[in-house]
Formats: structure tokens, sequence, C-alpha cells
């Protein structure tokens, strides 16, 4: 008889495992390997732990070989408790050996059967904490899968607590079968199983800007602060010192402006809440949909990043979707591990093909972008923050220590930006094209160009830690609130004339508002606009508004009332004194004849003096 080898590989986390049948050579038609793969999950505070139990059914095909050995390895930090293994006709003792970083356990069967359609079934299990993890408001699953060209049947089975009510919302492929609290993939394809079990995610942020000003002379600069999307809320809880302006560019950056003194340096920190959603937020949807109508213009523009030789375009005249386009990104490139503990400098998509190999997400993010943009697809490039424990798996690269970035496209059947990641599924081998997941949270938005501005992370000094991101299940208070902060309201009018006012209003509370819808009303004064709309307002902005008012009065004298109000609530009152025409005529009538008199008096006056001298 001949061992053979079946040799079954394993991603996980931030390691490499694999799990291994010993054989001498592999053929697949010597045998057929039907796997059973179960995960039994039990909740303990905020930890998930798993019992994985293998049942592996090895089927011969020829009389002259079978399977004798069984092997597994994992790193040593890889912790794996209660290990058990049997076969068919009892239970294994294993082997175990370890070296600096790995720790294999060696299994051989007791009386395997032989001879051509002979059976052997073994079965292998322990307690695994690492696959399954409490990430904030959301469980969080990446599950091995078994690479083997021999596999026949193949079904994985993952089975929550029986007291769960948590619902699949994102899984990667899609399961077969989902019922109750038992969610199976039969034969799944990939590299890797992903799943997330909840709609949205919740994470505290603190940012640290290091601002300074090394000129003689005084400047003023800008941060951004992690911005809106149609998937990502932002709850501000600080910004200090404030700013003395806080805006919205074209992209849909958040942007606070600071004045720096001449060598002045200044530490600016945020903290908030950024609340990602599976779904896209219905209510915002149509103000996304409409700035896009202005944003559309440029979104299909060069940049010396997004750009691609003529010569090597005319090599890709396959790549006709945008599907065509991000496989090819993915396949295309190596991601270079090297990089991370070396300066990066941006390659950009047109170098980035002649050194495929020498790719971190920037470069993934700008081919995906130029040759999106080449074929007509509106595109852009998103630095931020991806959740990951593991650097190998889904690494961070846009700064040594945190950042990250994606390109999004615009769907035009859907109207709505499509986030994509094709760096994380090169490493990880989860699909980031059909779904997304809840760890991508947006820092800055590049639509314009590929360098501006700058996001959180990005104004260091040395090697401070600027970006904390912590998961949280603590849900923020929503603060809706709209503050005339000054009015430029004139106290008295001419019943016949018509007078601008001016209101200065703030978001005073901790979200941005969609939608705003002020009403300026007055029972004695006819007011143009009433009725003011605004579509977007972010905390700590200001926005100055106008109106123009004239008196239904005439010819009489009175104090009539300006209400400014907000979901039927006064949030500006102010009382203007209304004078009639004729007697605003006769005040300059009085204060011309008075003017006269002085001026005969003066005139009387200088000529006695004369006389006298």
């Amino acid at each position: 008889m001949i061992n053979k080898l079946i040799k079954i590989s394993f991603i996980l986390l931030a390691f490499i495992l694999s799990y291994k049948l010993l054989v001498v050579t592999t053929y697949a038609q010597d045998y057929k390997a039907d796997y059973q793969v179960d995960y039994y999950l039990t909740e303990n505070g905020n930890e998930l732990n798993a019992k994985a139990i293998f049942n592996i059914r090895i089927t011969n095909y020829r009389a002259d070989i079978y399977v004798n050995k069984f092997g597994i390895s994992f790193p040593k930090s890889f912790p794996v408790q209660n290990l058990k293994a049997y076969d068919d006709k009892a239970e294994l003792i294993p082997k175990v050996l370890s070296d600096e970083s790995n720790t294999r356990i060696d299994l051989e069967f007791s009386d395997p059967n032989t001879g051509k359609n002979s059976v052997n079934n073994f079965k292998l299990e322990f307690n695994q904490s690492n696959l399954f993890k409490i990430n904030g408001s959301v469980w969080e699953v990446i599950l091995p899968t078994i690479e083997s060209d021999q596999r026949e049947a193949y079904i994985v089975t993952v089975h929550l607590p029986a007291s769960s009510t948590k619902k699949i919302t994102i899984a990667k492929p899609k399961p077969t079968i989902v019922t109750d609290n038992t969610i199976t993939w039969d034969n799944p394809r990939t590299r890797t199983i992903y799943a997330v079990f909840g709609s949205e995610q919740l994470y505290d942020l603190e940012l640290t800007y290091n601002l300074e000003n090394p000129k003689l002379y005084p400047v003023y600069t800008e941060i951004t602060i992690p911005p809106e999307t149609v998937y990502q809320k932002i709850f501000f809880q600080s910004l200090a010192p404030m700013p003395v302006n806080v805006y919205l560019d074209d992209d849909g950056n958040y942007l606070a402006r600071y004045n720096l003194k001449p060598k002045e340096k200044k530490k600016v920190i945020f903290k908030g809440i950024a609340q990602l959603s599976v779904n896209p937020r219905e209510d915002v949807r149509p103000y996304f949909r409409s700035v896009f109508g202005q944003q559309k213009k440029y979104l299909l523009n060069k940049d010396p990043n997004w750009d691609v030789n003529i010569k090597k375009l005319n090599q890709l005249t396959n790549l006709k979707t945008v599907n065509d386009i991000y496989y090819y990104s993915v396949k295309k490139l190596s991601y270079n591990y090297k990089k991370l503990t070396e300066k990066i400098t941006r390659l950009g998509a047109d170098k980035v093909l002649d050194n495929p190999t020498l790719a971190v997400c920037m470069e993934f993010t700008d081919l995906f972008i130029a040759l999106a943009r080449e074929k007509g697809v509106y595109s852009r490039e998103i630095q931020g923050y991806g959740f990951s424990n593991d650097p190998q798996l889904r690494p961070l690269s846009l700064i040594s220590d945190v950042l990250h970035s994606w390109p999004e496209y615009f769907d035009d059947k859907s109207q709505i930006w499509i986030s994509v990641d094709p760096t994380w599924e090169n490493t990880s081998g989860i699909d980031y094209f059909n779904s997304f997941d809840l760890n991508h949270i947006a820092f800055a938005i590049h639509g314009k160009k590929s360098t501006e501005p700058l996001p959180a992370g990005m104004f260091k000094i040395e090697n401070s830690r600027d970006v904390i991101v912590k998961a949280t299940s603590q849900k923020p208070q929503p603060i809706s609130e709209l503050l005339i902060v000054s009015a430029n309201v004139p106290k008295t009018i001419i019943d016949n004339k018509q007078v601008k006012a001016k209101f200065t209003i703030q978001n005073s509370g901790n979200m941005a508002l969609y939608n705003e819808t002020l009403q300026i009303q007055s029972q004695d004064m006819s007011v143009s606009p009433s009725v003011i709309k605004i579509p977007v307002i972010i905390p700590y902005e200001k926005k100055e508004l106008e109106a123009v008012f004239i008196s239904k009065l005439k010819n009489r004298q009175k104090s009539g009332l300006i209400t400014v109000t907000r979901n039927k609530e006064i949030i500006g009152s102010y009382t203007v004194n209304i004078i009639p025409y004729y007697y605003s005529l006769s005040l300059k009538i009085a204060f011309l004849v008075s003017i006269l008199f002085v001026l005969i008096f003066l005139i009387k006056f200088l000529k006695k003096s004369k006389r006298l001298i």
C-alpha cells in the first residue's frame, strides 16, 4: 500500500493555518473526500466561544492506496483547547510538536480500511475562541475553508446559541440555507467565509490633529473631520479648541478652519461616534443623489495618480465592466507587506502596472479609479480607518500606523455610491465587491484630487498616536438643534419700503441636519421668502439667511413682530417699530427745516461778526 498526502489549507485571521492529510502523491482519481464542518457557538460575557467539529469521510478509489496519517499545524499564539480525535475504531492519541512559531499535531489512524471503495471516517474536535468575535454592536465571523481539488461534498454549518436573536446581515458567500439559528454553506468555493450578525456598528473616535505654522506671518489651516455618507453617520461629542469656521467642500468633506499665529503650534482633538449601517440611510439618500449631480462634472477627470499610459490601456480593452476592472485590480497586483515597515511612496496607477508586486492599498485604489474613469465610470477614493485586528488578512498601509484606502464607484442603477476593497479581497479572499462590511470608517473623500484633503492621522508629529478607534455598543443620544446666533433686523421700518434682515443660524446639535425648513412670519409684514429650505447643515456650521420685509399696514404706527420657526418651534423673535410714510416724511421735513434755521442763524451770526471787526 502507498500512503498519500491530502492537503487542505485554511486561512484564518492573522495566521495561515494548514490542515494536512499526509500521503505521498495526490491524484483526484485516487479517492474522494467529503467534509462536514460544524461550529457551535456559546456566548460568555463579551466573548464568543466555538466548538469546532470536523467530520471527514474518505473513499478510496484504488486498492493499493489508503490514508494512514493526518496532521494539523497552527501558530503557537493560536489557542486550541480540549483537542480530541477519533477514527472509526478508536480515539486517537495526538502527537504534539512545537517550534518557536508553530504547534503541530500529528495523528496516526489505528487500523484504516483498505481496498477499492473502502471508506475511512475520522473526527476532530476542539474549542476555539478566535473565529467568532463580538465587535461592538455586531458579531463578526471569519471562517477558514478547505482548499482541495479532491473534495466532493463540503458543508459548513454555524450553530448560533439557542437564545440568540442575532440575524445575519452580511454573508460572503451567501449561505445556502438559513433556518432559525443555523446557517449552512453548501460547497463554498471562496478562500474564506465571512459573516456579520447585526445591522449597524458604532465606533468611538478620538482624533488628534497636530497643527504648526513655521512661518513668520499668520496663516490659516484646515482639518478634515470624518464626513457622512449614505452608509455612515457621525455624531459630534467635542471639538477643541473650536474652529473659526466649519463647512462642507464639494466632495462632502467636513472641514474645520483654524487661524495660526507666526510660529504657533496647536493641538486639536475631535471626539465623536461613527455609526455604520449595512443598508443605505433612506432619509439622506435623496440629498447625496442631488449633490452627485454637481460632483459628476469632475469625477471622470484624470489625476497624476489616476492616469494610465495609452499604450497600457490599449492592452486592456477586455475590461468592459466595473466587475472586470475590480477583479483585474485584485489579481494583477500583489500586496507588499514589506512596505508596511518602510516610508511609503505612492506609485500611482501607471507606475504600479510596471511594478505590480510593490502595491499597498493606495495602488489597488489608484488602479481601480484610473481604469474606471477611463471607462466612463464615476469613481473616487476614500481614505479612512479599516477596523482590523490582523495586518496579514486585512492590512492597513496608507500611513505607518493605522490608515487604509479603498475606492467607490457610482452605480447608475441604484443611484448610490458603492464601496469596494480590492486590497482586502487580495489579502483575505473575502468578497469585497458584491457586498461590503462594517469595518471601513471614512475619514476623507477624494473626488477632485487624489491627495486632498488630508484625513485624520496625517497631522502627525514624530510617532504620535493620533487615531484611536474603539468599537462600542453604546448608542449616542441624537441632538437636533438650530440656533440663531446673530440677527441684523432693523428696529424701525417705514410702511411703504422694503427692508432686508439677516439671520445667522448655527447647528448646535451633535449631528448633521438634512432638508431643514425654517419659516419667517409676521402678521403685520409680508416676508419674502417666508420659507427657507436648508439642504444640509453640519455640526458647528453657520449659515447666513436673508429675508425682505414690507409692512402690510398703511398710515398706521405699530410695533410688528417677526418670528423664525423650525418644526413649529420659535427659535427667534424680533420686534420692529413700523412707522407710516407720512409720519416719516414729516420727521424728515422737520429735520430739514431745523437744518435750514440753523444755517440762517449761522449766516446772520457770521455777518454780524464781520461788522464788529
